[in-house]
């Protein structure tokens, strides 16, 4: 395939911003820790933000000429974006910080290679930003991990 259409894209984005909603939302029945459980709320709150962003953003908007991306034989890797792991009731606050920290490196990722390939200044510009977002997710649940799963030793 020598182009992705930039629909596809954001389609793919918009699932992904789904899962990670669906993620933390489960995730807080599942911790115990009152600040797991906070920070958890406030991660699904984030990530159904970027879903109705990126539900809302018009490709009508940027013209026609910027609905591919363009690549030379550049694999995308869409499906290690895709999260596949279960979080199940026998769960620990540890396996789901991991799996979380995991889920918002894998978003980092996306969001930067996709702002690496496309042509429009917009939408370069909406995953720069959503990057940084995923990034600083990231940074707080690993620093949200220190403090609750490092404190027991």
């Amino acid at each position: 395939m020598a182009s992705n259409s930039l629909k596809e894209i954001l389609d793919t984005a918009i699932h992904n911003e789904t899962e990670a909603y669906e993620f933390y939302s489960q995730a807080v029945d599942i911790a115990k820790d009152p600040a797991a459980k906070a920070a958890l709320k406030e991660f699904a709150a984030i990530e159904l933000k970027h879903k109705t962003r990126l539900e809302n953003f018009d490709l009508n908007e940027i013209g026609n000429e910027h609905h591919t991306v363009h690549h030379t034989q550049h694999d995308f890797n869409l499906s290690q974006y895709l999260m596949d792991k279960e979080i199940t009731p026998d769960s620990t606050i540890q396996d789901i910080m991991i799996h979380a920290m995991k889920r918002e490196e894998s978003a980092y990722k996306f969001y930067n290679d996709m702002a690496k390939v496309v042509t429009s200044v917009e939408v370069k510009n909406l995953f720069e930003e959503l990057a940084e977002e995923e990034l600083n997710h990231k940074v707080r649940i690993e620093t949200e991990y220190d403090d609750v799963i490092y404190k027991e030793f």
